[in-house]
């Protein structure tokens, strides 16, 4: 069987729990400080429907056809060599859901952008394949996605090489993007189910050395970059700014297992670590 059958295999097998279970605290090294935002994996809860698997956990929103967050732990183990999958519609939805083809991104100007980046789980073909889900993209602007946006995410990476383990959060924000001709769109599709294009990405990094509980000092890094072509092609670190403010925007909550003491600490202030910019 081929390598993204047994994947799809797997999600229609396991992805979908029953609506009666009850509802329990994730044990997943994914969301160790605790997820986001509520969701559930209920059928019936069509904009924070969750999706737990051992590659990330996140909330999906079928009215706009893409993941409200995604959360995932990053740490050198999960770095590897496999090649790129193959990007496929998430089987592992509820039937009554619309479960997104990458066609549709097709022409749009938009690119197919991964909240969980591929190289993030590139250590075997399973993991690689599960963020080739759509469930896991969203329409993303060209420069924004391959500017800073991919170099913030390499960053990440050298992070974990270098023996951090990050906790990462990230999603789409608002409503009508900029595609890669300079045309502002709202939805992509030539018809329905349309995807909703957000106004601007964001991503939430808490960095820790291995096996080790967040404090005061701890380094939080949050950035919010435009869907548009303004995004700088090398400079991540401008768009930094304080984890607090993302919450406000999103409504969402960050580390809400992390005492509220240190969970302030760390989300006050933007990160101030000097960066140099990525110049390839």
């Amino acid at each position: 069987m081929t390598r993204m059958y047994l994947l799809l295999l797997a999600v229609g097998l396991a992805a979908v729990p029953s609506a009666a279970q009850p509802l329990k605290p994730l044990a997943n090294r994914n969301v160790r400080f605790g997820m986001p935002g509520e969701a559930k994996a209920d059928p019936d809860n069509k904009e924070a429907y969750l999706i737990e698997r051992p590659q990330y956990v996140l909330s999906y929103n079928d009215k706009r056809k893409t993941a409200n967050w995604a959360c995932w732990q990053l740490a050198k183990k999960d770095i590897g060599k496999v090649a790129r999958g193959a990007f496929a519609p998430d089987k592992g939805l509820p039937k009554d859901f619309a479960a997104i083809g990458s066609g549709v991104y097709t022409g749009s100007g938009f690119d197919r952008g991964h909240l969980v980046p591929s190289k993030d789980r590139s250590d075997t073909e399973a993991d690689n394949d599960a963020v080739f889900l759509m469930t896991n993209v969203v329409p993303q602007s060209p420069k924004c996605n391959q500017g800073a946006w991919e170099k913030f995410e390499r960053y990440c990476r050298e992070l974990a090489e270098d023996g951090k383990e990050l906790y990462i959060a990230a999603g789409p924000y608002g409503i009508g993007g900029t595609a890669g001709d300079g045309t502002r769109k709202i939805t992509i599709g030539k018809h329905a189910p349309f995807v909703t294009v957000p106004a601007s990405v964001w991503k939430v990094v808490l960095v820790l050395d291995r096996g080790t509980n967040p404090n005061r000092h701890s380094r939080a890094i949050a950035i919010w970059m435009p869907n548009d072509g303004t995004v700088d092609e090398y400079d991540w670190a401008k768009y930094r700014v304080p984890v607090a403010e993302v919450e406000k925007k999103t409504k969402l909550k960050f580390f809400p297992l992390v005492t509220e003491e240190v969970a302030t600490a760390l989300k006050d202030k933007a990160d101030a670590v000097r960066v140099a910019p990525h110049k390839k």
